[in-house]
């Protein structure tokens, strides 16, 4: 199981949380590209744009329950579990609740809100890229997720 961080909005920061809720409620976590690249699984990482490059980890990478730490606005908002293959339409989908044409099913949706209920307490997790692997234990990202798994597992014990 591998740690990301990914942000879900498009170039438009001012829909930003809007965009990051319409998508996790409808069960998926997506991106995508000023200009069609096609399909991720078809498509050379040499093809793709320079700048978006890392986006190719996202359908080569990325696996079935990984953790993915949702973004926006610089603060953790949601954490969730991937649950599924990269998928590309051809069209966005609105219908579906989602404006990206890569993406994946999740589950297991958390949002940091209800774990962290006073927001001065958050965390600023500066964001710039779209979709990062988190491939070191010591930034502040990987470990934000860990203490929030270990709470979270902790609470569930507890219970049941």
């Amino acid at each position: 199981m591998a740690y990301w961080r990914m942000q879900l909005h498009p170039d438009n920061a001012s829909e930003a949380v809007r965009h990051a809720v319409q998508s996790l409620a409808a069960g998926y976590i997506g991106l995508d590209f000023a200009e069609d690249v096609g399909d991720l699984n078809r498509t050379a990482w040499e093809q793709l744009p320079q700048k978006q490059k890392p986006y190719g980890a996202f359908a080569h990478e990325m696996t079935e329950g990984d953790r993915v730490l949702i973004v926006v606005h610089h603060f953790p908002f949601a954490l969730a579990t991937v649950d599924g293959e990269y998928n590309y339409i051809r069209n966005v989908a609105p219908e579906i609740g989602v404006w990206f044409r890569h993406f994946r099913r999740v589950k297991n949706v958390r949002y940091y809100a209800d774990y962290k209920t006073d927001a001065h307490d958050w965390p600023r997790t500066k964001m710039t890229d779209t979709i990062c692997p988190l491939r070191r234990d010591d930034t502040v990202s990987h470990q934000l997720i860990e203490e929030w798994l270990q709470a979270t597992s902790s609470e569930v014990a507890s219970v049941g």
